[in-house]
């Protein structure tokens, strides 16, 4: 197949096998391949394509071919063949159900650009499955129990969504995007990864260069949230002495910043550089087996709202809107 900047006469190009109608009455054509369709069908799908073959054909047709006005179309031969089918079988794409990555970023792009509304808000719901809105969702997507219905994943989705988000104003997306993109190793934002066919997927130079300097600054309220959540006082299960007043330090409180200290101090081994606040608190997930149930629930309420806090600023973090003003 020809790549997007050759250029191919259009009596060479060739017919799409089965999107070439013989009652199609318009030639539509990227730069290989050639597709007999309806104009009916297509302004019925998009209000630009309505807009566009509305024109007289003069004004608008400068070619033809085997009788049919020719329209040369500048999308991605693929990306267009996706749209091109889903006109024909809207059963081509449905939302929820799993698809490829292909198919649903190029039907996104098309849908965005020939202002297809439906198809394009059933694309983003189906994407905010993996990149939700909420945190509760979030957790779910990124359990690794949880079968999303979406596109078999790949080393590098997330800079991918989070481009493929940008490209085409679904901002939605993008604060989950850009998290699970920031959660990748240093080296991985700057360099790219490929998939398995050899695909490099790589964020912008604007987006890379914020995650890093994100990814610092959310490593040290990791820290400070690890150390509020050990530093919790709570005469419940503090030791006392036999007239009741405390005395020193609670066991429980012992072992929790004992832990903090070790995972600070990287005792246990080198600390990742890859790490989600949002699931994984690892000092914490050491030391909560081992408190009393007082600390541990009193602990586990307090991480909550720690969670929560940070996703409610997860878009500032980005430079983005609000949640609210996303979701609108």
């Amino acid at each position: 197949m020809a790549s997007d900047d050759t250029h191919i006469a259009i009596e060479d190009r060739k017919r799409h096998p089965t999107l070439w109608f013989d009652d199609g009455n318009i030639i539509l054509t990227t730069n290989c391949t050639l597709f007999c369709v309806h104009r009916g069908l297509l302004s019925m799908n998009s209000p630009v394509f309505a807009d566009m073959l509305s024109m007289p054909q003069p004004d608008r047709f400068e070619d033809s071919f085997e009788v049919h006005p020719v329209v040369e179309i500048s999308d991605n031969d693929t990306d267009f063949t996706h749209l091109m089918c889903f006109f024909y079988d809207h059963r081509y794409y449905h939302g929820g159900t799993e698809t490829t990555f292909e198919k649903i970023s190029g039907l996104l792009r098309m849908s965005t650009k020939y202002q297809m509304d439906d198809l394009r808000n059933e694309i983003i719901s189906h994407l905010s499955l993996a990149y939700p809105s909420t945190l509760e969702q979030y957790v779910k997507a990124v359990d690794p129990s949880t079968q999303l219905s979406l596109f078999p994943p790949f080393h590098g989705q997330h800079f991918a969504i989070a481009t493929l988000a940008s490209e085409t104003n679904a901002s939605v997306l993008l604060p989950t995007a850009l998290w699970r993109s920031m959660c990748m190793t240093s080296r991985d934002i700057l360099d790219g990864v490929a998939d398995s066919e050899g695909t490099k997927h790589m964020l912008s130079q604007k987006d890379a260069h914020l995650c890093i300097l994100k990814k610092h600054r959310v490593y040290k309220e990791q820290m400070r949230a690890e150390a509020f959540l050990a530093s919790l006082s709570l005469k419940e299960c503090a030791r006392r002495n036999e007239t009741g007043k405390i005395q020193g330090t609670s066991p429980c409180s012992e072992m929790a910043l004992s832990e903090v200290v070790r995972h600070i101090s990287g005792i246990e081994g080198v600390m990742t550089d890859s790490h989600d606040i949002f699931t994984k608190m690892s000092a914490f997930d050491v030391w909560r087996p081992f408190v009393c149930d007082t600390r541990r629930e009193r602990t586990v309420s307090e991480l909550s709202s720690v969670r929560m806090g940070c996703w409610d600023a997860l878009p500032r973090l980005f430079k983005l809107p609000s949640w609210d003003r996303l979701r609108r």
